[in-house]
């Protein structure tokens, strides 16, 4: 019997499978109540209700429960082999995570990237879902589907992000919109970055389901984007217009941002949408750590240029610090 099936097995007698079954389990009940109860109700009381937000918080405090030393390696070794974890990149030994919230938001090497103003770095280690020019209030989400641009940023459904309002967002002439999605699976790293230098002039976050953001459920199922829990961060780079949003998912027990320790996320919500003017405008500098996703989720992006180089494709895997994008 190998070091791994011994590890296996002590760990069922101590509770770990067991945990495990009921994590499963419960997972599978609140995609079930989410399509029973709240799949079409966006109101404040049925996000508070939200049988989603209850088991991701669950499941954020579960990944906090301290792992046995002897367990750490062959535990992380076997999620690593089911979600394809880079380890190269670690500056830990798995020995040294007490436990998976510690493992899934884990530091990593510091990486060199381009530091030329004019070239988008991606923000986080994932897969590529789209890249389009933002024309009107629906663009692309993946392949054959798309979203509500307007619901999405606002949390108001009937708002319409119309040529016009896109047109008066920009911050300079005979530029255009564009969007990108870059989506994190559970093994990839946690911590997001700043594509680029970014004026950040304000924030608002908008209380939500935390439905799955898989690609097999957002092809299939309408206004997942648009009714999850998300950040949006607005403001301004070298180039025009940017906002940067972090969609919460199934099992994110949290979405942190680093220039506000207090800021929280997945908590009994009093307001279905908050918004923060920052007077003066807060500058990030591009690289820097913005925050992490306790467990993975997805960047949207939006931003204005007047002509942009692609160096991605769709469903291309990207880490942070790749060049995503040429603009001007």
């Amino acid at each position: 019997m190998s070091i791994l099936e011994q590890a296996l097995k002590k760990a069922v007698g101590l509770g770990y499978m067991k945990w495990g079954l009921i994590f499963g389990f419960a997972n599978g009940i609140a995609v079930y109540s989410y399509y029973r109860e709240n799949r079409n109700k966006y109101d404040l009381e049925a996000y508070q209700q939200s049988v989603t937000r209850y088991v991701s918080y669950q499941s954020g405090k579960m990944a906090e429960t301290y792992i046995p030393k002897w367990l750490r390696s062959p535990l992380f070794s076997l999620f690593g082999y089911v979600y394809d974890v880079n380890y190269d990149d670690m500056l830990e030994s798995l020995e040294n995570y007490e436990n998976f919230q510690q493992f899934f938001t884990r530091k990593i090497k510091s990486r060199e990237f381009d530091k030329s103003v004019n070239k988008l770095i991606v923000p986080a280690d994932s897969k590529v879902l789209s890249f389009c020019e933002v024309k009107d209030d629906s663009p692309i989400l993946v392949k054959n589907v798309h979203y509500k641009l307007g619901y999405f940023l606002t949390g108001q459904e009937t708002f319409e992000m119309t040529p016009q309002i896109l047109n008066d967002a920009k911050k300079r002439q005979n530029t255009k919109l564009y969007s990108v999605i870059f989506y994190l699976a559970p093994g990839d790293y946690h911590r997001y970055h700043l594509p680029s230098d970014f004026q950040l002039k304000s924030r608002s976050h908008i209380v939500g389901h935390l439905a799955p953001v898989k690609i097999s459920y957002i092809s299939n199922t309408p206004k997942v984007y648009e009714t999850n829990e998300r950040v949006s961060l607005f403001g301004t780079y070298n180039f025009g217009l940017m906002s940067i949003v972090l969609v919460g998912a199934t099992n994110v027990g949290s979405m942190t941002l680093n220039y506000d320790k207090e800021f929280q996320t997945n908590q009994k919500a009093q307001e279905l949408f908050v918004y923060k003017h920052y007077d003066p405008n807060i500058l990030l500098r591009k690289g820097d750590e913005l925050g992490m996703f306790k467990l993975g989720s997805t960047v949207v992006m939006m931003f204005e240029a007047e002509n942009v180089k692609w160096n991605i494709e769709e469903g291309q895997k990207c880490k942070w610090g790749d060049v995503f994008a040429e603009v001007s």
